[in-house]
């Protein structure tokens, strides 16, 4: 029972890993550009547990594909995000579990959510494509994922504070994780052949939850820290960047008895692959 609790926050991890990292307030320019882009995801998450003195590791890796696409409204943005593929591998895992990770990531493809965001990246108004659980986790990140470009534009030695809150469920748990960040421009540079700012994070992350797992009461407390950079052309295209995301949590199961110290290792890395 307790892999499977491992397993049940992996998935989260993974998905709140990309959510976190777009959620960076950081921009360059004063204005996003029109265009249509896609983007490769690559996480790797390590995660430890022990139970009454065993000690269990997960080693995990996703691979999502991402299409973006930007139009000028009568007001700020058309926006539309799209999953077009997504595949995990967990290594350590039995049969059932490895399936449980492939389903979630199955049910991601296709999923979409559409709306209008400001011109400087901030959502006005965002829809998935249905009310399934995935959906909302496709909300989450389509919520964050471009890096929100301050009123005044980006200059070198600007910083910031931001506050991100977002909500996941994963079999059951309903949970929120909150990231409180410092962000930094640490100077100019060049990503594939294109001039871009470099944007520097290093936050605090608090994480809970509660809900009903394989039938029991399961709740969860943990905090973390985060670190990354991210990256935006001077003509405001979102380049994307890198980030690694660390949290130490406690898993309570009150029938059982039982409380399951975690502590997992997210890596993300975003890249654009194309574009206009």
């Amino acid at each position: 029972m307790s892999r499977s609790y491992s397993s049940i926050l992996t998935i989260a991890a993974g998905m709140l890993a990309a959510g976190v990292m777009a959620a960076s307030d950081a921009g360059a320019q004063t204005a996003y550009r029109p265009g249509a882009h896609s983007y490769r995801v690559d996480q790797s998450i390590d995660a430890r547990q022990t139970v009454q003195g065993q000690t269990v590791e997960t080693k995990a890796s996703n691979v999502q594909l991402l299409s973006l696409s930007l139009a000028l409204a009568s007001e700020g943005l058309q926006f539309s995000l799209v999953m077009d593929s997504a595949s995990t591998s967990v290594v350590g895992a039995p049969p059932a579990q490895q399936e449980q990770a492939n389903s979630a990531m199955r049910e991601l493809k296709g999923k979409g959510v559409t709306g209008t965001v400001t011109p400087q990246g901030k959502a006005v108004q965002l829809q998935a494509s249905d009310s399934g659980a995935s959906s909302a986790q496709m909300l989450n990140v389509a919520r964050g994922f471009l890096p929100k470009l301050p009123a005044g534009g980006l200059k070198a030695g600007a910083s910031w504070n931001d506050s991100v809150t977002s909500n996941f469920n994963n079999n059951g748990i309903d949970g929120r994780t909150t990231v409180v960040s410092t962000h930094a421009v640490a100077g100019d540079t060049t990503i594939a052949g294109q001039p871009a700012w470099h944007i520097t994070q290093k936050g605090a992350v608090r994480m809970s939850g509660t809900g009903v797992s394989q039938g029991a009461e399961v709740s969860l407390n943990g905090t973390g820290t985060v670190s990354g950079d991210a990256y935006v052309s001077k003509d405001g295209v979102y380049l994307g960047g890198d980030q690694s995301l660390t949290q130490s949590m406690t898993i309570n199961v009150p029938a059982m008895g039982l409380a399951i110290p975690l502590e997992q290792k997210v890596t993300t890395r975003i890249r654009r692959t194309t574009g206009s």
